[in-house]
């Protein structure tokens, strides 16, 4: 936990340095559209188009991995519970070893 509150304060500094160093205005322009503004800005809304389409590239993966993760879930605890009556059953032979079978003996 400190480790990781070390770790924000140490990104927040470094990201305020680079936001000092980087606030000369800039001009964007793409497809028709233009934007004016501080080149943090742009670089960080780049940066997060970039974090958000890698998101989004890897969200059916992780879709179908958690589907086949519950799936799977699901198809253990079935056999874990035949498991249990299986072994269930086992011992009930085991302590009535007899059952079923007469011990007479003809003459």
């Amino acid at each position: 936990m400190k480790f990781a509150l070390v770790a924000a304060i140490a990104l927040s500094l470094v990201m305020t340095y680079f936001a000092v160093q980087n606030s000369q205005h800039t001009l964007v322009t793409f497809l028709g559209w233009y934007f004016d503004g501080p080149l943090v800005v742009v670089l960080l809304i780049t940066f997060g188009a970039g974090v958000l389409a890698t998101f989004l590239a890897t969200l059916p993966g992780s879709l179908r991995k958690s589907i086949e993760i519950s799936k799977l879930k699901s198809r253990l605890t079935e056999c874990s519970t035949k498991l249990e009556e299986c072994e269930k059953r086992q011992r009930a032979d085991v302590s009535q070893p007899n059952k079923g079978v007469s011990h007479e003996i003809s003459t």
